[in-house]
């Protein structure tokens, strides 16, 4: 069975351009369309107490910013190698915004990047790959 729509969480690190390079090669194989989704986390709750609201602001304002470079730099490399993509940022916690993007736009494959941790991390995966895997109504790749 062909992917036909592919979502890759991107966020510019080595694991995700990696994930982006096998989403990539499926997208071509299969003829499907490309979706790259970078999450930006909200601040944390316990320190929304200490920052003023336009300081927070800023930084969201700074962190999708950072999100949109890293997905243009993305759509580009893809673009390069002959595949149609769409680029989107979503605010949130990751694994719960991959999802939901997937479920919205009819993705049959979530690719993600597998951040090199040992020792006892190895076993829990990571918090967004494990969930991933756990939860999405799709096929899971986690490119290592």
């Amino acid at each position: 069975m062909p992917f036909k729509n592919i979502l890759v969480g991107y966020d510019g690190s080595e694991p995700s351009m990696k994930a982006l390079k096998k989403a990539i090669e499926f997208a071509k194989s299969c003829g499907g369309k490309l979706h790259i989704v970078g999450v930006v986390r909200p601040f944390e709750f316990a320190a929304i107490d200490y920052i003023s609201p336009e300081e927070i602001e800023e930084y969201e304002k700074e962190e999708i910013s950072k999100e949109e470079k890293f997905l243009k730099e993305a759509r580009e490399i893809a673009e390069e190698n002959g595949v149609e993509s769409i680029t989107v940022v979503r605010e949130g916690e990751p694994a719960e915004e991959l999802m939901s993007y997937a479920d919205e736009n009819g993705c049959d494959l979530i690719v993600v990047g597998h951040r090199g941790v040992g020792g006892f991390k190895r076993m829990i995966l990571g918090t967004t790959a494990g969930n991933l895997v756990k939860y999405a109504n799709q096929s899971v790749l986690v490119v290592k």
